[in-house]
């Protein structure tokens, strides 16, 4: 069928495709892509900004407002129900509180998870304004200097907008999932048939927890999103396990990755990093025992993975580790290994 030009009416075939794109804006609280919405009609970009135009100016609140907006996202525009505005009355404690939680998710900028996050701190801001005027303003002035967030090496998914969208809609729905992920280590791409269950963030990174089918049970397994290279949503939906915590999940771990059961652990800090270990709750289990010369024992029940490894090479001479023996066994071979690295001649 060809295009209809701009200055004609909207027909019948038309009145279908806008009543079709209502439904959906209904189907996906967080938009759908314009370039999805130009393959599942099968039109071109101009009748797509046609059918657009007609929404705005035919569905509108009781204000005059447009119900529907193209927002930015990426390198795709996004069309969805407009966001409205925040009916609460804001106070300054309550936009600290939503500002430090915007500045965790900085890792994100580029993506339109943090990008909504950005718009739900700029309607609060707004309706701020709109209140108190010049207090306000006041207020607001330096406010990103006032609460601010410094963290090492964060992941970037500017450029991952697309997978990302995929992950969410097959997370909110509660469809199955194909995945393409790189194993790393020069190993190929392994394919993954899945049910998508959670999106954490941790150490600001972004990692997915979903269950495939192996014999007669299910794996449950975690991928880190920016090795995820292709997302295929599925049409199979899926009933969601009442079986998963991801809490209990990583309640034996150091980090994300699972090697076996947890064991006791117990480590011996310097007096000159006492204070900063022991300020801390790196895990669940721990227990600590200030000493009288200022040192500290750590003890910990979890299990021997490459995470806890890293984090104790990383205070180095300050800490020892006194179990378990094949813990203080890897500890040992990795200072040899770093060592040897050192002894081989420069030329």
């Amino acid at each position: 069928m060809s295009d209809t030009p701009p200055s004609s009416k909207p027909n019948y075939g038309s009145a279908i495709r806008v009543a079709q794109i209502i439904h959906w804006l209904h189907e996906f609280p967080y938009g759908i892509s314009l370039q999805e919405l130009r393959g599942r009609l099968g039109i071109s970009e101009r009748t797509l900004a046609r059918y657009i135009q007609t929404l705005k100016e035919s569905f509108y609140d009781d204000e005059g407002e447009a119900l529907v907006e193209v927002a930015k996202g990426g390198s795709q525009g996004r069309l969805r129900f407009k966001r409205r505005g925040l009916d609460m009355e804001g106070t300054a404690y309550e936009l600290m509180s939503l500002y430090m939680a915007l500045d965790l998710m900085a890792f994100l900028e580029g993506t339109f998870i943090q990008e909504g996050a950005q718009e739900a701190l700029d309607r609060l801001q707004n309706t701020l304004r709109k209140r108190h005027g010049h207090e306000t303003a006041l207020v607001l002035k330096d406010f990103h200097k006032k609460f601010f967030t410094w963290t090492e090496a964060p992941k970037d998914y500017s450029d991952q907008n697309e997978m990302l969208d995929q992950l969410v809609k097959a997370l909110v729905m509660q469809r199955w999932i194909e995945i393409r992920y790189n194993r790393g280590s020069g190993a190929p791409d392994k394919t993954h048939c899945l049910k998508p269950l959670s999106m954490l963030m941790f150490k600001r990174g972004l990692y997915l927890v979903g269950r495939k089918p192996k014999n007669s049970e299910e794996l449950t397994l975690t991928f880190a999103v920016e090795r995820i290279k292709e997302v295929a949503i599925l049409e199979e939906s899926f009933a969601y396990p009442q079986d998963y915590e991801p809490e209990s999940r990583f309640r034996n771990q150091f980090g994300m990755v699972q090697s076996g059961e947890p064991k006791r652990v117990l480590l011996h800090f310097h007096k000159q990093v006492a204070p900063n270990v022991g300020s801390r709750q790196w895990h669940h289990s721990q227990q600590v025992d200030t000493r009288e010369d200022g040192s500290l024992n750590l003890t910990l029940e979890l299990d021997l993975g490459e995470e806890l490894l890293s984090w104790i090479l990383g205070y180095g001479h300050y800490v020892t580790v006194m179990e378990p023996p094949e813990l203080r066994a890897m500890v040992i071979d990795r200072l040899k290994q770093a060592l040897d690295r050192y002894n081989v001649p420069t030329a």
